[in-house]
């Protein structure tokens, strides 16, 4: 039985794209840096050289930020909850965390 409410769905479907969100905004902010494009360039020409996989760096480099920055402004966002929950309401759009409940709890 699904215990997890709209209400609940609805606040962490919100929280996860305000991060979401925050985190494609750096990962475009820290691929116009241009010392960090020049990087990119030559190690996509390495990778491309040894045949290694067809992937762009800058694309790997944008995934790997992009998860780290939703893991770490959720985290921070909750920190700062923890004190003043206004803070975590205007950078996550809700104050209200999900509640979870294990799948095979005895109810």
């Amino acid at each position: 039985m699904n215990t997890q409410t709209k209400t609940d769905r609805k606040n962490q479907d919100r929280r996860t794209i305000m991060a979401a969100l925050v985190a494609v905004l750096v990962a475009r902010l820290v691929a116009t840096i241009p010392m960090l494009a020049a990087a990119l360039a030559w190690v996509d020409g390495v990778i491309s050289d040894a045949g290694i996989i067809s992937v762009p760096a800058l694309a790997l480099l944008q995934a790997v930020v992009i998860a780290a920055v939703i893991l770490i402004y959720q985290r921070v966002a909750q920190w700062l909850g923890d004190r003043w929950p206004s803070v975590e309401k205007l950078m996550l759009g809700s104050d209200a965390r999900p509640h979870y409940t294990p799948r095979y709890a005895n109810s």
